[in-house]
């Protein structure tokens, strides 16, 4: 098969759904720091800095400052690069706080005219926990968590460089096809992500169980009139009606917890879906991309062909 890179310029669908598995784990990343950050009292004094530590440390290990990261990213992968830059910079005595660099970000976008990042670190928790349904499968460590998310994002943005620079880098055979592969998972993470939204905005229609109601509601009636109608004294009228009203009365309430369930468990599948797709991803981004140091070269010394990335 004839390199992608010899054919065409990427496509910004391609080069979206690559920018998707980066904001991905750009985002964890940050929540990973984030529990990290909220694990300490909050009184405690050396928070900012211990913070600022903790990501510095797994920065360098990981050596992700040989990642080029875009300034017209998404929100997480904008805080996380200046929250990087606050840790690792010598003069900072105080250290970094998740909420800091959030502001801070946005003033930078601000100055140099981009799109402002708008989800804070509170939306990003809320996104994380509406997208697996609190049940992502995540490290109990906060260390270990920082640590893969870190690996994942970096691995995931040399791969976005690979699908951005398109034609004007040549890179090995198996490295593109990474990319590609990566690609055709950013589009179903991309469809995955739709498919959520749509259902978290279609209502739940009550017309089914209203009409079961009804139905329950007519027949107790009916039987109650035909039992009245027989004569019979008082004590054995409702002697007769005693276990119709008790089957209505279970009837009901079954009917609306049954529409209880399905409102609290229409997402279940959609989120299910995100689990595997995600877990997909992760396991992929856990081995060493197969970049050579010729690749490597390659994609340092190239300019940045990025289209610019509606969010």
């Amino acid at each position: 098969m004839t390199p992608r890179a010899e054919l065409r310029e990427p496509g910004r669908d391609e080069l979206a759904a690559a920018q998707q598995v980066v904001d991905l784990f750009a985002a964890e990343a940050l929540l990973a720091l984030d529990r990290y950050e909220q694990s300490f009292p909050a009184a405690a004094t050396d928070k900012a800095r211990r913070t600022a530590d903790r990501l510095a440390h797994w920065w360098r290990r990981l050596d992700v400052d040989d990642v080029r990261l875009d300034p017209n990213g998404t929100d997480a992968e904008q805080i996380l690069a200046k929250a990087a830059e606050l840790s690792l910079d010598p003069d900072n005595d105080w250290g970094v706080s998740l909420e800091e660099a959030s502001a801070q970000a946005v003033n930078r976008a601000a100055i140099e005219g981009r799109t402002l990042p708008v989800s804070s670190i509170a939306d990003l928790r809320q996104q994380f926990e509406d997208a697996y349904g609190g049940r992502a499968d995540v490290p109990s460590r906060d260390d270990e968590w920082l640590a893969r998310s870190l690996t994942r994002f970096a691995r995931a943005s040399v791969l976005r460089d690979v699908v951005a620079e398109g034609a004007h880098v040549r890179v090995s055979g198996p490295l593109r096809e990474a990319a590609d592969d990566l690609v055709r998972q950013g589009q179903q993470l991309m469809d995955d992500r739709m498919n959520l939204a749509r259902r978290q905005e279609a209502p739940i229609s009550r017309r089914e169980v209203l009409l079961r109601q009804a139905r329950m509601t007519s027949a107790f009636f009916a039987y109650s009139m035909s039992v009245s109608l027989t004569g019979a004294p008082l004590w054995a009228e409702l002697a007769m009606k005693a276990p119709a009203l008790a089957a209505y009365a279970k009837g009901t309430s079954d009917a609306w917890v049954d529409h209880s369930n399905a409102v609290a468990t229409r997402l279940d599948p959609a989120q299910a879906q995100l689990r595997s797709v995600r877990k997909g991803l992760a396991d992929g981004l856990d081995s060493p991309i197969p970049a050579t140091r010729r690749d490597t070269r390659a994609l340092r010394g190239a300019p940045t062909h990025r289209p610019t990335q509606g969010r």
